[in-house]
């Protein structure tokens, strides 16, 4: 009787979960349909689960008259991962170390804490960010200013906090017994034994690097320097500037100028890298989010 009402709530949980992948899944394929879909026909018809008079027309007049720019922004936006996830690991590895720590070891660790938390609640403002970023900092049309704000995500640093309590307090006693410094301790036994939840950050931040626009929006006025967030977010803003090469020919043809499969298109290939890169990361999301989390 017990092994038929597990199975029941078993398979009552798959079809909630089936549901909801689906729900999930059904934005991501109408946005592929659409993008190799003939312009006329969604205009005729609207949008559709499945691929109407279907065509890789759209495609061809994005890679080749802005084929160099997404390109460039492919390449700007992979050099901000790379370079912030490094710079955002450092900071908050080293910050989540130090506020794990007991009293005994640093009193400060509890008040570090309170700050950090702090932060997250009350925030001074865009206006004197602004100010503060390009005025002070000089982070205005470089690339360092695409990453170096977000270089503290208070919720991922006390990911990394949690995964450095889970380590046994008497593996670093053993440790510091056999004379090893506090920064041999750090490299050696508590960056190895936090595997989980660094990976767990890096992921979390490399997908944060990827989708955010607002620091290109707010600090970025140099083309050469657009994210793929941003150039998306330009060429649905104006989308004849996407066909302007090849507008004349359009005309001159008395063809329809793909704006919505454009807009899809665009999606599609700022979302295909995420898709890919997922499946194979997931299962590290889980992990390091819990870990630390049971004792015991």
């Amino acid at each position: 009787m017990k092994k038929r009402h597990k199975k029941k709530e078993s398979l009552v949980c798959y079809l909630i979960v089936g549901i909801m992948a689906f729900l999930c899944f059904l934005p991501l394929w109408i946005t592929f349909a659409s993008s190799i879909s003939n312009e006329t026909a969604i205009v005729r018809n609207g949008f559709s689960l499945l691929p109407q008079e279907p065509t890789l027309e759209t495609y061809r007049y994005i890679l080749k008259d802005k084929g160099t720019m997404i390109i460039r922004a492919f390449g700007v936006s992979f050099a901000v991962i790379f370079l912030g996830t490094l710079y955002s690991l450092f900071i908050m590895t080293t910050f989540a170390y130090t506020v794990a720590q007991k009293k005994e070891v640093f009193r400060f660790s509890s008040a570090l804490s309170f700050f950090a938390w702090f932060t997250t609640v009350f925030s001074g403002g865009i206006l004197p960010w602004y100010i503060l970023m390009t005025r002070y900092y000089g982070l205005q049309n470089n690339l360092f200013a695409l990453f170096v704000p977000y270089g503290m995500n208070v919720f991922y640093m006390f990911v990394l906090k949690n995964s450095f309590k889970a380590i046994p307090e008497e593996l670093i006693e053993a440790a510091r017994i056999d004379g090893a410094t506090s920064m041999k301790i750090f490299t050696s036994i508590a960056i190895p034994l936090a595997k989980v939840g660094l990976v767990t950050v890096i992921l979390f931040m490399s997908l944060q690097y990827w989708n955010d626009f607002h620091l290109s929006l707010y600090l970025i006025t140099k083309s050469d320097l657009y994210t793929v967030q941003k150039l998306l977010y330009n060429m649905m803003a104006n989308i004849s500037a996407l066909l302007s090469g090849t507008k004349s020919v359009v005309e001159a043809s008395n063809i329809t100028i793909p704006s919505n499969t454009a807009r899809m298109v665009m999606t599609m290939l700022t979302v295909l890298p995420v898709v890919a890169f997922f499946p194979f990361a997931q299962k590290y999301f889980v992990k390091g989010i819990t870990v630390g989390a049971v004792k015991g």
